[in-house]
């Protein structure tokens, strides 16, 4: 089929092209497209200025090529913003070209059949029924983009924490999408006080993933100011905060709010009272105290949760040089309970966690093959966070290993290394 263009862009224009194109009649035409040979007639002579959609919405799904062209022409002829909504939802429904989204969107918000907020609203409560997040994060660009022209500061404050919620899910780009999240902070007053203690949580939670650990006390500790209520996400942002604390090494400040948790009942943290008494000795160089505590606290858990206490376990016996536990622990069936798919954040970064701390076992023992697949897992999981800093300290083990086994090396490892580095640029995917 020969492409159309058009001359002014108009569904006039389309038939006349179209019929021109295909050497057809009226008669003709109406066969090919199902719109009647009176109507085609009309639209094209000009009596008909502005067909109805139905009309269009025939012609356009007769020629699915053209469906896109003759859609767009439509658009830019509509000013009713009933009509203009019932086209979004087409669009939206046949998943045809979301290009034609943003175009629709705007439109609609142009139509001066209603008030600027009233229509920003309606759209906003429409993009709220979607399920498909990347076409929800479309629609609250156009509402973004058209509230900050016009001055509409609660529809941009809105429209950016909705997006937030959204654009955080993809872990390969936290470092930008914590970004875009901290402006949210300068439209806080336009959100519901539920929206607040979401927004606050999610930046909490996401501050700890990348390692911002006053960023994630600050957050946490606002989030907990508005919070009235008791829930699970409240605790886990408590259980951040401790954390934040233990990594930075501030033993004062994380005993104090253990104390205060326990006293809010917080589950979560008493759950982990032994568990963070052992963190503490483990980080006042305590090893020996520490270790009987650790060991206990793996065997308490289950699952996944065993994790970040594998970790701290592997971290003090590399401390002290206890090679046996270490390859006890590393032969273990522990690995077959690690999340690899759809995991958190904080879940990826222990999973490289671990693999680099088995890949330094690795180089201890003199088998630097091993330690260098082993460090390569560990650049794969934080590459699915984008944990830069982290996978630029493992590339510096990685080369100390080449060099360390330079004569014994399966070379065959250089080429694995490259296929992990592209798929980290590659956005993560590996």
């Amino acid at each position: 089929m020969v492409d159309i263009k058009y001359r002014n862009n108009t569904i006039a224009d389309f038939i006349f092209q179209l019929r021109k194109e295909k050497n057809l009649t009226y008669a003709g035409l109406e066969e090919f497209t199902g719109v009647s040979s009176a109507t085609l007639h009309k639209i094209e002579s000009g009596v008909t200025k502005h067909p109805e959609y139905k009309t269009v919405k025939t012609l356009a799904h007769a020629l699915p090529i053209h469906y896109e062209e003759i859609i767009k022409a439509y658009i830019e002829e509509e000013g009713g913003i009933e009509t203009l909504f019932e086209i979004l939802r087409d669009i939206v429904a046949s998943e045809k070209n979301v290009s034609l989204i943003s175009m629709a969107a705007l439109r609609l918000l142009q139509s001066s059949q209603k008030k600027t907020e009233e229509s920003l609203q309606r759209l906003f409560d429409y993009t709220e029924t979607l399920d498909d997040g990347t076409l929800r994060a479309l629609l609250y660009t156009v509402i973004i983009k058209y509230s900050r022209e016009r001055g509409l500061p609660s529809f941009v404050g809105k429209g950016i924490f909705k997006k937030y919620l959204i654009d955080r899910s993809n872990l390969s780009l936290l470092e930008e999408t914590f970004r875009e999240g901290e402006e949210v902070h300068y439209y806080t007053d336009f959100l519901s006080r539920e929206e607040k203690c979401m927004y606050y949580y999610r930046m909490a939670l996401h501050a700890y993933a990348l390692k911002k650990y006053d960023k994630c006390i600050e957050l946490g500790k606002s989030g907990h100011a508005v919070d009235t209520t008791h829930s699970k996400l409240k605790e886990q942002v408590a259980l951040a905060i401790c954390n934040s604390f233990w990594h930075q090494s501030n033993y004062r400040a994380l005993g104090e709010h253990i104390q205060l948790y326990e006293k809010l009942n917080y589950q979560i943290i008493i759950d982990r009272l032994k568990m963070f008494r052992a963190m503490i000795l483990a980080r006042t160089d305590r090893y020996v105290e520490s270790l009987p505590l650790l060991r206990e606290c793996l065997d308490e858990v289950q699952g996944d949760k065993r994790l970040p206490r594998l970790n701290l376990l592997l971290e003090v016996l590399l401390q002290i040089y206890d090679d046996v536990s270490i390859e006890k622990l590393i032969n273990s069936d522990e690995e077959q309970l690690f999340p690899y798919e759809n995991a958190t954040p904080y879940q990826y970064s222990e999973i490289g966690k671990y693999y680099k701390f088995k890949g330094a076992f690795f180089i201890k023992r003199g088998r630097a093959n091993q330690a260098i697949e082993t460090y390569l897992q560990s650049v794969k999981y934080y590459g699915k966070i984008g944990a830069y800093q982290d996978i630029v300290e493992l590339s510096h083990e990685i080369f100390s290993s080449l060099s360390f086994g330079k004569n014994i090396l399966d070379f065959g490892l250089l080429e694995e290394a490259k296929k992990v580095y592209n798929g980290i640029i590659n956005k993560g995917e590996v």
